[in-house]
Order: C-alpha cells, then sequence, then structure tokens
C-alpha cells in the first residue's frame, strides 16, 4: 500500500527549510544567527530584530517566526525597565530612544504609548517654562522649534496635533505681518512673511499670495540700470545702440532691469553705466579664388564591345550546331544501312549480340544536335539583347572666380559706473569682422549663384553689443553684491520687534548678494536665534 502524500503546508515548511540549509537564502541565514547570538547574550531588542528579519526573509519558517513576539514582550519589558528612571527623572535623551525601540517592536503597546504619551507631556511643559508666552513673535518661533526638536522623537497623536496647531497659529500671525507689510508698500518684507506663512501651514490660498508676492518683490527691488552710451559712432551705427540696456534685458539676472521699463514706489536708486565709444568707419578687402565643378556637357555613341563577343559566340555556336547536325546525318544513313544489309543475308537468323551500332550512335547524335541547337539559340537571343552602340555622357569643366569680402570696423570704448568704490574703467579695443563670398551660378552644372551680402549697419551694432555685454553683466554683478553688502550692515543686528523695516532690509541683502530670494526657513532660524534659542525651527 503506497503512503499518504504529505500535506501542502507541511510540504511547503520542508521545501523552504531544504532551501535555507541549501544556502540559497543568506539573509535569512544571517539574521537568525544574529538573533541567536543576541538572545544568548540576554539583548532581547537585537534578538527581536533579528527573528524578526528572518521572518521577512523566510516567512513560511514557524523556527524564526514564532519567536518575533515572544522576544518582542521581552525587550519591551526590558526597554520599559531601562527607561522608567529616565523618564522619572525628565530625562528624555535617556528615556525616549529605548520606548522608542519599543514601539518598533509593539506599536499598540499601552505601557509603551502612556509613557511617550507622560514624556510629551513633560517637554511640553519645559518648553512652555522655557518660553513663556509674552507676545513676541519670536518667543513663539523659539517654542514651535523647542516642540519641533522633539518631533521625531514623539509620534504620539496629541503632540504632533499640538505641533500643526502651534504652526498654524504662527503661519496665522505671520500672514497678518505680510499684509501690513504689503500694506506699507514694503514687498521685500512682504513676500519673506508669506512664503513663511506657507511654509508653516501650507495652503493654496497662502502659496497664490506668496508667489503674488514674489513677483511684486522682484519687481520692486530689482536695480534700475540706466545705460548711456555716446562717442564717435556712424549715425546708421548709432541707431541700433539708441537703447543699449534694452537691447541687452535678456541676459539681465532677475533681480535687475532695464531703467526704461518704468518707476517702481521704494525702488532702488539705479545704477548708473556710461560707455563712451569710438567705431571708426568700415574698411573692406577682397581677395579672389578660382574654383572649377566637372559636369556632363553632352552624351556620344561609341561602339560595344560586348556586342562583338555576342556575335562572336553566335558564330561558334552555329559552327558547332552545323557540325553535329553533319555528323547525325552521317550516322543516320550508317545505321539504316546497316539494317538493310542485315535483313537480306540471314532471313530467320537469330539477332546478333547487343554491341554498340550506328543506330545507337546516332541517338546519341540527335541529343548532341538537341543541346547545339539549344546554345545557338541561347547565343542569339544574347546578341538580340545587346546594343551595337551606348551611349556615354561627356563631361566638362566649368571654371569661375569666388571672391571673398572682408569687412572690419576698428572699436573701442571705456566703460564706468556710479557702483560705491567702483575700480577703474573697463577699456576694450578690438575690430568688429565680417566676410562673405559670392560667385556665379552655372545651372548645367547645377551651381548656384552665391550672390554677395553685405552686412547691414545693424549687424555691427549687435556686434559690437556682442563685445559690451559680458563687461555690462560683470558690473551688474559687481552693483548687486556691493549694494548688498552695504544693505546687509543697516540690519547686521537682529532687531527685538520683527517690524517691516528690518525685514524689508535682510530680503533685499540677501536678493543682491546671493541673486536669490531668501529662503523661508531661514528667516525663521533668524527670528528663533534672536530670543538665544538653540533649536532650529524648519517648515513642515
Amino acid at each position: 500500500m503506497r503512503s499518504p502524500l504529505p500535506s501542502l503546508p507541511r510540504f511547503a515548511s520542508v521545501l523552504t527549510l531544504l532551501l535555507l540549509n541549501s544556502g540559497c537564502n543568506t539573509a535569512y541565514r544571517e539574521a537568525f544567527a544574529r538573533a541567536k547570538e543576541a538572545a544568548l547574550k540576554g539583548d532581547f531588542l537585537t534578538a527581536a530584530r533579528g527573528y524578526r528579519d528572518a521572518c521577512r526573509a523566510a516567512p513560511d519558517d514557524e523556527d524564526a517566526c514564532s519567536r518575533v513576539p515572544l522576544f518582542s514582550v521581552k525587550a519591551t519589558d526590558q526597554a520599559i525597565l531601562s527607561a522608567r528612571p529616565a523618564c522619572n527623572a525628565g530625562d528624555l535623551d535617556r528615556c525616549l530612544p529605548p520606548l522608542l525601540d519599543a514601539r518598533d517592536l509593539l506599536p499598540a503597546h499601552t505601557e509603551v504609548n502612556s509613557m511617550l504619551d507622560s514624556a510629551s507631556q513633560v517637554h511640553i511643559e519645559r518648553c512652555a517654562n522655557q518660553w513663556k508666552n509674552n507676545g513676541q513673535v519670536g518667543t513663539a518661533v523659539a517654542g514651535f522649534a523647542c516642540l519641533q526638536s522633539r518631533s521625531h522623537q514623539l509620534p504620539v497623536a496629541a503632540y504632533q496635533d499640538l505641533l500643526s496647531a502651534r504652526a498654524s497659529e504662527l503661519s496665522s500671525r505671520f500672514v497678518t505681518l505680510a499684509t501690513t507689510a504689503r500694506a506699507q508698500g514694503t514687498e521685500g518684507a512682504a513676500a519673506v512673511l508669506w512664503t513663511t506663512a506657507q511654509c508653516l501651514a501650507p495652503a493654496d490660498t497662502t502659496n497664490a499670495q506668496a508667489q503674488q508676492s514674489r513677483e511684486g518683490f522682484l519687481a520692486q527691488s530689482a536695480i534700475p540700470v540706466v545705460a548711456e552710451l555716446g562717442g564717435r559712432i556712424p549715425p546708421p551705427v548709432a541707431q541700433g545702440l539708441a537703447s543699449p540696456c534694452m537691447s541687452l534685458a535678456s541676459g539681465l539676472p532677475r533681480w535687475a532691469r532695464c531703467a526704461e521699463t518704468g518707476t517702481m514706489p521704494g525702488q532702488p536708486e539705479p545704477l548708473q553705466l556710461h560707455v563712451d565709444a569710438l567705431i571708426q568707419r568700415v574698411v573692406e578687402t577682397v581677395s579672389e579664388d578660382i574654383n572649377s565643378v566637372n559636369y556632363v556637357s553632352g552624351t556620344r555613341q561609341v561602339h560595344n564591345r560586348r556586342y562583338d563577343e555576342a556575335r562572336e559566340r553566335v558564330g561558334h555556336a552555329e559552327h558547332a550546331l552545323r557540325a553535329a547536325e553533319k555528323a547525325l546525318s552521317n550516322k543516320e544513313s550508317e545505321c539504316k544501312n546497316a539494317k538493310d544489309t542485315h535483313d537480306a543475308s540471314c532471313v530467320g537468323c537469330p539477332k546478333p549480340a547487343p554491341t554498340s551500332s550506328p543506330c545507337d550512335d546516332a541517338k546519341k547524335l540527335a541529343q548532341e544536335r538537341d543541346l547545339r541547337a539549344r546554345e545557338r539559340h541561347a547565343a542569339g537571343r544574347e546578341l538580340d539583347d545587346t546594343p551595337e552602340t551606348l551611349t556615354e555622357d561627356v563631361y566638362d569643366t566649368f571654371t569661375y572666380p569666388v571672391r571673398t569680402y572682408h569687412w572690419s570696423s576698428p572699436f573701442q570704448f571705456t566703460l564706468e559706473t556710479n557702483t560705491a568704490g567702483a575700480s577703474l574703467p573697463v577699456r576694450q579695443a578690438g575690430e568688429l569682422r565680417f566676410a562673405d563670398a559670392e560667385h556665379v551660378g552655372f545651372r548645367p552644372a547645377g551651381l548656384e549663384a552665391d550672390p554677395l551680402v553685405i552686412p547691414p549697419p545693424h549687424a555691427y551694432s549687435e556686434a559690437f553689443l556682442g563685445q559690451l555685454a559680458p563687461h555690462v553683466f560683470a558690473a551688474v554683478q559687481h552693483d548687486a553684491q556691493v549694494r548688498g553688502a552695504a544693505r546687509r550692515a543697516s540690519c547686521a543686528s537682529l532687531p527685538a520687534e520683527w517690524g517691516t523695516p528690518w525685514v524689508q532690509c535682510w530680503a533685499e541683502a540677501t536678493l543682491w548678494e546671493r541673486g536669490s530670494e531668501p529662503p523661508p526657513d531661514e528667516f525663521l532660524r533668524l527670528v528663533a536665534s534672536s530670543t538665544g534659542a538653540s533649536e532650529q525651527p524648519q517648515c513642515r
């Protein structure tokens, strides 16, 4: 009688064990060994995590998976005993880590969560005592930063709800300050305050206001640039240089704009750029080269050598065919004469033994004749398909001159700015150069005419601006750095009251020095540090 097959679950367990023993699950073996070693040493936390890792690597392994809850309870009891003295003493640095380890193993453990809740109350009271509400925004930010410093260690719903509520309260305060700043026409301060409110409590309406304020800030605090260009310049070229700043506006950074775009309330003093230029008359030189191109000028008829070869093959085939026909005719006559002689001389005689007879040879020659006939037919067909003459292209050479024109206009300029402490004027000299070539066309050779294109006056204007642009952009960058440093000096000390003027000063100094808008988390850290707080608040 055959023994019954093992049940499927038992078979799966056996298969898993075989795979494990065969070394197919290295993660399981390493985790199980680590857990077993830790359990022998009494380190239940490491043991529980090791068995959990082993169970995850081999979910069907009952040996590892059955030990996870057992050692999780042991580790939790051990963590509670370790944490209780520190928790009772209010030492959260030593109280919280073992509780968090225990919660990682048993998230719903009642005593662990109760101790975490108590620890959160201790920290809340500690922050409230350290940063008592005095109505100052700096104190409120410092208190929020204090609460936020333990947020990752206190996964308690009530504590996290308190953090969200405090963030919303702070966001509302910054919204009020931002509204006041906008009403006072200080768009930089409004942008900082609106973006800070958004980073604390993100909302669509707040984000829209923050975006609008950022645009207003860039419009108001962008450095107006006034560029004046004079000197001795040919009038046609000078027309293209009438508004040098507007011509270079696309290359200006976001925090600079041409003064021609208009005046904004509260805008900075303009950056004055004066360019004294000399652009001399154009000097033209011409050089000439001779080019040539080959082309098909006509055709001619030439004798086809393949035709002679084909005709010769026809002659050979005809000769072979006639020879085969003649041999066949002779052999057929021999065959007929041989039959008549035998019939007349031997009536009733037995047939002679089979030997090669003239008739047999005649049959073979008939086959030879047919082969030669087919060869003659093929040779004739090839001759019919081969033309006696061929059409051949006739080439000729077209020679033509290519004239290359070079235009050069010597220039020089000096660039001066009204930037405080500016160095000596920038000086540069060089040539504005252009070149073009012309030649005639010749249709038979497929050669298109290349007409001469003389550079117009605006080409010289654009080329001159290309030489001037890097110096203009460098001057704007340098001026922004100088302005930023000077503006920073006006608000170097943190204020006791976070009024609009200080925030506007800090926003503009940051924009000009760094070339970017001030980030809200940096502003929050400044506000917190003004109270002496060591904790650093972060955007949510």
